[in-house]
């Protein structure tokens, strides 16, 4: 497989938010819950944030983090296409992510998963993230519907 993974660029911000929006359609998700699609640089801007594209000509895959406070880095906009989901790609997207969470000094990398999204939660308690229970933080919208989302966390060594 051919892949590179790269930071967003400006060339990619309407492809990235039409592949981001394609998943949100094909698992049929809350729409409430996209925001930041329409420009992922932007919304990954600060300087302990990122995110990254999984291309093969086209996006195929992503992932960011956000920055939720000195010690937590927040996964988000976590995907991968459908064609290539089981194929290796999901484990590279995260340690590209577990090695900037490093770089950036961060303890713990916190995430949300939808409650009936049990191939990602599987995919994250394999990859030894636990579950966890958030206080509601105005940062972080998902944290504050606990009835839609399941929360975990990875300590970062």
């Amino acid at each position: 497989m051919d892949i590179k993974i790269e930071k967003i660029q400006e060339k990619d911000i309407d492809k990235a938010f039409s592949f981001c929006i394609s998943i949100f359609d094909e698992l049929d998700w809350d729409k409430r819950f996209s925001y930041g699609l329409e420009n992922l640089k932007e919304f990954f801007s600060n300087s302990r944030e990122a995110f990254f594209l999984v291309k093969q000509e086209e996006i195929i895959g992503c992932g960011g983090l956000k920055n939720l406070s000195k010690q937590e880095g927040l996964l988000k906009r976590f995907y991968v296409a459908k064609n290539f989901r089981g194929k290796g790609l999901a484990p590279l997207i995260l340690e590209n992510i577990k090695e900037f969470a490093k770089d950036k000094n961060y303890k713990f990398i916190v995430l949300d998963v939808f409650k009936n999204n049990f191939r990602a939660k599987r995919f994250f308690e394999k990859n030894e993230f636990k579950p966890f229970n958030p206080k509601p933080n105005k940062n972080w919208k998902e944290s504050e519907h606990p009835d839609i989302f399941e929360f975990k966390r990875l300590e970062i060594v």
